[in-house]
């Protein structure tokens, strides 16, 4: 029987702020349940990791280290506002997020010039380990998608997952984007589905 695993992507106060310029819209319809969720998952025998961007106050991503607008574009990449700096309030979890039910953590993004939006791209810091080596390491070979956000970080993890042959799926009633354009949605999960990803209402 093949092991498996859910990964909370970035359950963050700054994604969670209705007045911050990073604010995904629908999230409170989440977040009522993934308690109950990550409770159903443990029961399974699943493992819970998280991920959470987690970035140096002069972070290569943020546009206000170039002294340019948020948004704006610098050598072909978008710049975004200033987030999730490491050590905030607003790179932390939510206050109802049960974190006794996560098994490991992974932190993205924590070094200066260095930018991922998949969190096959960063490590837990206290091993070292990426995520991958710690899906090895439980031998999983299923993963599960939830959380934020549909079109960046969703996407990039499950595009990630894939490339390393495993098998994923995505809840998309567990997911939400941030629509900056209105078919945004739907071109992540075009994506998804053509890298074979499993996805589920």
């Amino acid at each position: 029987m093949k092991k498996e695993a859910m990964i909370v992507v970035d359950y963050q106060n700054d994604f969670a702020h209705p007045k911050w310029s990073l604010y995904v819209k629908g999230w409170e319809t989440l977040f009522p349940f993934i308690n109950s969720l990550m409770k159903e998952v443990k029961t399974k025998s699943w493992i819970i990791i998280t991920s959470q961007d987690w970035h140096p106050e002069n972070h290569t991503s943020f546009a206000a280290t170039y002294w340019l607008d948020d948004y704006s574009m610098k050598d072909s990449e978008l710049k975004w506002p200033k987030h999730c700096v490491a050590d905030t309030w607003w790179a932390d979890f939510l206050d109802w997020f049960d974190r006794d039910l996560v098994d490991r953590k992974v932190l993205k993004w924590f070094e200066e010039n260095l930018d991922s939006f998949s969190s096959f791209g960063w490590i837990e810091k206290e091993t070292w380990l990426n995520l991958d080596e710690i899906l090895k390491s439980y031998n999983a070979k299923i993963l599960h998608v939830v959380w934020l956000a549909t079109e960046y970080c969703d996407l990039a993890t499950i595009l990630d997952a894939r490339k390393l042959w495993y098998e994923v799926v995505v809840h998309t009633k567990w997911i939400s984007a941030v629509n900056v354009n209105p078919i945004d949605w739907e071109n992540a999960i075009k994506q998804m589905r053509e890298s074979w990803a499993i996805i589920l209402p």
